[in-house]
């Protein structure tokens, strides 16, 4: 085999490896574990739960944390949280410091609905913030599970909302490493045709 042969073989099979590597995210690394979210209460409108539509916790805080959300300290506030029946897909919440959950608009659902029991659940991506406690993690695809109960004439209380990381967003592939890929394999053909 001539040198110029050997040069072309071992390129292409450069590029190819080389594209596999941009292609492939090796650095990341899903969010995992929970946080417990409190409240102070409920600003709901309606006459119970199950003709009620919308419901806004007041005073909205982290409380227990697992796994890597342990980062978040006990008590941080936490802003958005508006929960609308009718437009699930509009859910947001931010962790001050932190990051925010963005709702995804699918698989959500709510589980239970009766004048005195609500089950939410929502499925997005939590963004770490880039300066934040959670800096050194990935987006990453999470749920929000949101459990109200009424007793009595009163307001509705907040039972739990429950926020779980799950795993890493995968990345698609940038155009860049998909031509390099390409490459690489046309220039394997080319000298397999050759030889």
């Amino acid at each position: 085999m001539s040198i110029f042969k050997r040069l072309s073989v071992l390129s292409a099979v450069v590029a190819v490896i080389t594209s596999f590597g941009l292609a492939t995210n090796v650095h990341a690394t899903p969010i995992s574990g929970s946080l417990t979210l409190s409240s102070d209460g409920v600003v709901d409108n309606g006459q119970d739960l199950l003709t009620r539509t919308s419901f806004m916790p007041e005073n909205l805080h982290v409380g227990l944390t697992t796994g890597n959300f342990k980062l978040v300290a006990n008590g941080t506030p936490i802003t958005g949280g508006l929960l609308d029946l009718n437009a699930l897909n509009s859910f947001t919440l931010t962790i001050t410091g932190a990051g925010s959950f963005t709702d995804g608009g699918n698989g959500n659902a709510i589980t239970t609905h009766t004048a005195t029991n609500l089950d939410v659940f929502l499925m997005g991506v939590f963004t770490p913030f880039a300066n934040g406690v959670l800096q050194a993690y990935d987006a990453s695809l999470s749920t929000v599970r949101i459990s109200l109960t009424r007793t009595g004439n009163g307001a509705a209380n907040l039972t739990s909302i429950s926020f779980s990381g799950t795993e890493a967003v995968t990345p698609v592939p940038e155009p860049v490493s998909m031509a390099l890929l390409g490459t690489g394999l046309l220039g394997l053909g080319l000298v397999r045709r050759r030889a």
